[in-house]
C-alpha cells in the first residue's frame, strides 16, 4: 500500500487525504440517517390520540421519545398550540430551517471532494507522463524501461481519484435521496397535523377557560348595562311623577 502511494507521485498524498474525508462522511451520514429513522405514520397517530384524549402536552410528550427533525418539527409547532395555527405553521417553518441544513450536513464537501478527485487523478496523470518524457529526454533514448515510472505514477494516479471519486458521488446521490425524502414526509405530516386542528377544531383546556371568561365577562358586562338602564328608566319616572303630582297642587 505504501509501495502504491510513493508510485503515485505527489498527488497520491493530497487523494490519501480526500479518500480518509470520504470515509468519515459516509459513515457520519449513515450513522445519522440510521438513527433518525422514523416511522411517520406511527409517530402522527400517536401524536393525534394523544392530542384528542389529553390535549398538546402529552402529544409533545409522546413526540419527545421520538429522535429526528420529523419529530423535532412537529414539537416545536405543538409548543404554540395555543396561539392559533398561523403561529404553528410559523414554528413549524422556524425549526426547519434548523433541521434541514443538519439532513444535509456535510453533503457538499462530499459532492466537491467526488468531483475534485477525478481531476486530481488527471493532474497526477499529466505530472507522471512529464516525469516519463523528461526522463527519455535525459536519457537520449526510447527504452520502456525509462519511462516506466512516469506511465506507473500517471496510471497510479488515475485509478487512485477514480476510486475515491464513484464511492464518493454515489454516497453524495444516496444521502441527498435520503434528505429529500426526509422534508417531504416532514411537509405532509406537518400539514396533515395541522388539517386535523383546523377541522377537528381541538381547543386547550386553558383556551376554553380563556373563552368562558371572556363569555362570563361579556354577560356580566350587559348585566350591568341592563341593570343601569333600568335604574335610569325608574328615575326618570319618578321624577315625571313627582313634576305631575306638583302641577296638580298647585292646580
Amino acid at each position: 500500500m505504501f509501495t502504491f502511494i510513493v508510485k503515485g507521485g505527489v498527488m497520491m498524498y493530497l487523494l490519501l487525504v480526500a479518500s480518509v474525508l470520504v470515509i468519515a462522511i459516509i459513515i457520519n451520514r449513515f450513522l445519522y440517517f440510521r438513527k433518525i429513522r422514523t416511522d411517520e405514520d406511527k409517530l402522527f397517530t400517536g401524536i393525534k390520540d394523544k392530542l384528542r384524549s389529553h390535549g398538546p402536552q402529552a402529544a409533545i410528550a409522546y413526540a419527545q421519545k421520538t429522535v429526528g427533525p420529523i419529530a423535532n418539527i412537529l414539537k416545536a409547532g405543538l409548543h404554540h398550540y395555543d396561539r392559533g395555527v398561523e403561529k404553528i405553521e410559523e414554528a413549524f417553518e422556524r425549526e426547519a430551517l434548523i433541521e434541514v441544513p443538519l439532513l444535509k450536513k456535510y453533503l457538499p464537501a462530499l459532492n466537491t471532494i467526488g468531483s475534485i478527485s477525478t481531476l486530481m487523478g488527471f493532474t497526477g496523470t499529466v505530472l507522471g507522463m512529464i516525469n516519463a518524457f523528461n526522463s527519455i529526454a535525459g536519457a537520449n533514448t526510447t527504452s520502456p524501461a525509462i519511462v516506466a515510472d512516469g506511465i506507473a505514477q500517471a496510471l497510479t494516479t488515475t485509478a487512485a481519484g477514480l476510486i475515491i471519486a464513484i464511492p464518493a458521488l454515489i454516497a453524495y446521490y444516496y444521502f441527498s435521496h435520503q434528505a429529500e425524502t426526509v422534508m417531504l414526509e416532514t411537509e405532509k405530516i406537518s400539514r396533515n397535523l395541522l388539517d386535523l386542528i383546523e377541522s377537528e377544531n381541538i381547543v386547550l383546556p386553558a383556551a376554553a377557560d380563556s373563552v368562558a371568561g371572556e363569555d362570563l365577562r361579556e354577560t356580566e358586562q350587559g348585566t350591568e348595562r341592563g341593570t343601569e338602564r333600568g335604574t335610569e328608566q325608574g328615575t326618570e319616572r319618578g321624577t315625571e311623577k313627582r313634576t305631575d303630582q306638583g302641577t296638580e297642587r298647585e292646580n
